[in-house]
């Protein structure tokens, strides 16, 4: 099973409350999606310590692998919304491009937003703080 953190979890791991060590093995890769690495970049430029929150958001990102929203991601995030839009629900658009991008992989989204995440049809997810 692969993994993917949710911005929720990378905040808890920079922040040192959330060790994944607990969670997996060392040798096993974890990922973070483009959309949440941006909203992390997004969180560190605007904090009141950029260059520290930079410096510290480089070693995270480091250690982990960056999905991409590509082509097929596009696809499923189109179908999605549409189906969503049909039954009234509604999902901010960078919650549906990740969530689109961890189905494209078939992986597991690590997010302690369950609520929010599940009415994604097939999203398998997991919660590391609850």
């Amino acid at each position: 099973m692969m993994f993917v953190l949710d911005t929720d979890h990378c905040i808890e791991i920079l922040r040192g409350r959330l060790d994944v060590t607990d969670r997996i093995s060392p040798a096993m890769p974890l990922f973070v999606t483009a959309i949440g690495a941006g909203e992390l970049y997004y969180g560190a430029h605007k904090s009141d310590r950029p260059e520290h929150h930079l410096r510290q958001l480089a070693a995270l990102l480091q250690g982990v692998t960056i999905l991409p929203f590509d082509a097929q991601a596009a696809r499923i995030y189109g179908r999605v919304r549409a189906d969503l839009s049909r039954k009234g629900e509604f999902i901010g658009q960078a919650d549906l491009q990740i969530a689109s991008i961890v189905l494209r992989h078939d992986f597991v989204l690590v997010t302690h937003n369950q609520e929010h995440f599940r009415r994604v049809p097939g999203l398998k997810l997991d919660d590391w703080l609850g």
